[in-house]
């Protein structure tokens, strides 16, 4: 699914990440809505965190 990088390992991380915030409403909000474009986009919710992580990390070096 990921080039370069071990998908069972990332899909442990984020559903460690997502376990742990299972009381922030608004965070579980947020992520409803990333499945729901996902499915929208035919990929899965892990691809498109990992694009989401892509993007932001691009964003960040473009403003250093």
């Amino acid at each position: 699914m990921f080039h370069h990088y071990d998908d069972n390992k990332f899909k442990k991380i984020i559903d460690e990440f997502i376990l742990s915030s299972s009381n922030d409403k608004l965070f579980l909000r947020a992520i409803r809505n990333i499945d729901h474009e996902a499915a929208h986009l035919g990929i899965s919710f892990y691809q498109m965190i990992f694009i989401l992580i892509k993007k932001d990390l691009i964003r960040t070096k473009k403003k250093k």
